[in-house]
């Protein structure tokens, strides 16, 4: 094949142009990126051999060569190398939601280019410090290689070569000449590759080889050193310690030693929030080492996010981001399973039938759990972080997962009314007045309309706290959440409140039964008003000041549930509401004696005013405006 030149995609332009002139400080960051794709071409072969015995190679490693003259570093590797399409896909094409994600926070990445990683666009970090990178690689099994090769001025040229060392990929970079930079580094000194090394690449489990020439003493026939006479010798040096850190015992390993693994795994260069180390014995034997970041990932919640841990098979790599090792409500937990009963070509397909996993995941989340309730119970300050970056994720867990639906209920932690600080429902029930029977709970978007909102005032004058639910899932999860113990989770937005003891109900019945009759005509006329919005007027005792409240049915979705669904363009017609009204306020006496059309112009401020206290928009805000105007002209 003659060789051909092609055109990067624009967005790959976009990012080419930012390599190239916009990102200086990390430069270093480049190799990290190479090591890390030699160190998956290598997994994948190994992963390949199980099917394919010819293609076994002993000496698995990535190697750096360096030639001073030309100013070319040169890292190669003998993995599983690409074949023609391959090197268009991956090299001349970046994934759509990469290049989104990448150019989305263009910005961020100026002052933190080590985040480069976690977009999946790591190659192209290579332009940061050459002006013409050169790609051979050769695929297993294939007799002809494949060079790619581009300056980053948004061409790459491709030709068909056979690669002297045959399956594997060398990338050679051509340097640019940085000695005038304020802080310049010689990406052609071994002592600068070797410090790149471990510092990002330590925990590579291949070895990352250099050959080395140094000056040695040279010695006479006695073994006696020959003063001022030295002469050169050349040999393999190794860059990485390659220790499966997961493997080691707990109390053998550093704070900074799991931390720069962390950063390995997960390109995250925050340390992370908590570690779980994890050795499991019996049933079924794995080694687990899990994280909990300590910030949401950039691409959370997206539908096409990857999650899970790396799973690994007697220290060879299966898959990256196996979702089968961890239910969904735990996707930010990240890391490595390594486990001993699997079998080495188990395939991402038998991954989700095999029943080991089952177990594994099943122990796995059991332990998560347990460590969580540890922190919730000795390391509060710790769980409150965890708390609000992944809270309302673990919160899904309710509704997901029957099988730990207690244990997430006890760690699920509740705004309430009447504090600042967060509670468990464990902690709610036992502040809980002897006299309140119910939990109580509203949900909405915003906590500061909801401590003023009419609906509290009953209970406010009562000494009942109430749970403020803030959370998008929190709807949904309530479906499952019903009750706690031998309490019932009622909402005080729907349906008849029942507040008080037998005795007290009588009393109320017995005084707002003349109150309903004196107004039956008021509500008659008030319905009729606003029949196309709501069901029924109803005097009722819920409100202490707030002359009106929209309520709504018990099994009726809930004001703060249409919200929702409007905003995902998901609207159903309008469920219709039943208007309460205060009997107790003198708004309603000035009310008896009105006209038809005065009760109807009266009628439509207070369901409006209904709506902006609850948080929900009203159908006409002008109309609304002016009626107000009148009202105050008229005062």
């Amino acid at each position: 094949m003659s060789k051909e030149t092609r055109q990067f995609a624009t967005e790959t332009k976009q990012i080419l142009d930012l390599m190239v002139n916009s990102l200086y400080s990390h430069r270093e960051i480049f190799l990290r990126e190479l090591i890390s794709n030699a160190s998956d071409a290598l997994d994948k072969l190994r992963f390949e051999e199980i099917n394919h015995k010819d293609w076994a190679v002993e000496d698995k490693h990535i190697r750096l060569s360096t030639d001073r003259e030309s100013k070319t570093l040169t890292i190669h590797d003998n993995g599983i190398g690409m074949n023609r399409d391959e090197v268009i896909q991956n090299i001349g094409t970046i994934a759509y939601s990469g290049t989104k994600a990448f150019l989305k926070n263009s910005e961020k990445i100026k002052e933190r280019p080590e985040l480069i990683g976690q977009f999946g666009v790591g190659f192209y970090a290579v332009f940061m410090v050459a002006d013409k990178v050169t790609l051979h690689t050769q695929r297993a099994g294939d007799a002809v290689g494949i060079i790619w090769e581009s300056t980053g001025d948004g061409n790459y040229s491709i030709e068909e070569a056979s690669r002297p060392q045959g399956a594997g990929t060398s990338i050679t970079l051509h340097l640019k000449d940085m000695s005038q930079e304020d802080d310049p580094q010689d990406f052609l000194e071994e002592w600068t590759l070797r410090s790149v090394v471990k510092k990002y690449s330590d925990f590579i489990e291949y070895p990352i080889k250099m050959l080395v020439t140094r000056e040695v003493p040279e010695f006479d026939k006695d073994g006696k050193p020959v003063e001022d006479k030295t002469k050169k010798e050349s040999s393999d040096e190794v860059f990485n310690s390659q220790k499966a850190i997961w493997l080691r015992d707990p109390k053998d390993i550093t704070q900074d030693e799991y931390k720069d693994f962390y950063k390995h795994v997960t390109n995250d260069w925050n340390a992370p929030l908590e570690t779980i180390h994890y050795k499991a014995e019996g049933t079924q034997e794995f080694n687990a080492l899990l994280y909990i970041p300590e910030s949401v990932p950039f691409d959370y919640n997206q539908r096409d996010m990857k999650y899970g841990p790396s799973l690994y098979v007697k220290r060879v790599f299966i898959s990256d981001n196996c979702e089968d090792l961890v239910p969904q409500y735990l996707r930010f937990v990240k890391g490595v399973v390594d486990s001993n009963d699997l079998p080495l070509n188990v395939s991402r397909e038998l991954i989700q039938k095999d029943r080991q996993i089952n177990l594994i995941r099943k122990a796995l989340v059991s332990k998560i759990l347990r460590q969580f309730k540890t922190m919730l119970t000795k390391e509060k300050d710790t769980y409150l972080k965890l708390w609000k970056v992944f809270g309302s994720t673990l919160k899904e867990g309710i509704a997901m997962d029957f099988s730990n639906k207690d244990a997430l209920v006890e760690l699920s932690l509740f705004k309430t009314s009447e504090r600042e600080e967060l509670m468990t429902l464990k902690e709610y029930v036992e502040k809980m007045p002897a006299s309140q029977k119910d939990i109580y709970y509203m949900t909405g978007e915003s906590l500061d309309i909801m401590k003023t909102s009419p609906y509290l005032e009953k209970l406010k004058e009562k000494n009942y706290e109430v749970i403020l639910f803030t959370d998008s899932v929190d709807e949904w999860v309530l479906n499952s959440l019903t009750e706690y113990g031998d309490k019932k989770l009622v909402s005080i937005t729907k349906g008849d409140l029942d507040l008080g003891t037998e005795e007290e109900k009588k009393e109320k019945e017995k005084e707002l039964e003349s109150k309903v009759e004196r107004l039956k005509p008021l509500c008659e006329s008030m319905k009729k008003a606003l029949e196309e919005y709501i069901k029924e007027v109803k005097v009722s005792d819920r409100l202490v000041k707030s002359p009106v409240c929209l309520v709504s049915g018990e099994h009726d979705p809930s004001a703060h549930m249409e919200r929702m669904l409007e905003k995902l363009g998901q609207a159903a017609p309008k469920t219709k509401r039943t208007l309460e009204i205060n009997p107790n306020h003198p708004i309603f006496a000035k009310m008896e004696g009105f006209s038809e059309e005065k009760i109807l112009n009266w009628s439509e401020i207070l369901y409006n005013q209904a709506l902006l206290n609850e948080g929900s928009q009203i159908k006409d805000p002008v109309k609304f405006s002016n009626q107000l105007s009148e009202l105050m002209v008229n005062a």
